[in-house]
């Protein structure tokens, strides 16, 4: 996993039950403005059913390495 998709996993783990995204300002913006480019999050700041899928895997890539 790069580093771009690191930061993309990390933004998209920052979220609440409601699945909008609850990230910190100044580490995010950029990252958050290309993960609504890629279709992980919405317009409205919610995280799509293509960024939760993304979430699944790469929490399971994680695993995987940890192992």
């Amino acid at each position: 996993m790069n580093q771009t998709d690191r930061a993309m996993a990390r933004l998209l783990n920052s979220r609440y039950g409601d699945g909008a995204l609850y990230a910190p300002h100044a580490r995010s913006c950029d990252t958050q403005q290309q993960a609504v480019a890629a279709g992980f999050v919405s317009e409205e700041g919610f995280v799509t059913r293509k960024g939760r899928a993304f979430v699944a895997r790469t929490n399971s890539l994680t695993l995987c390495v940890r192992e």
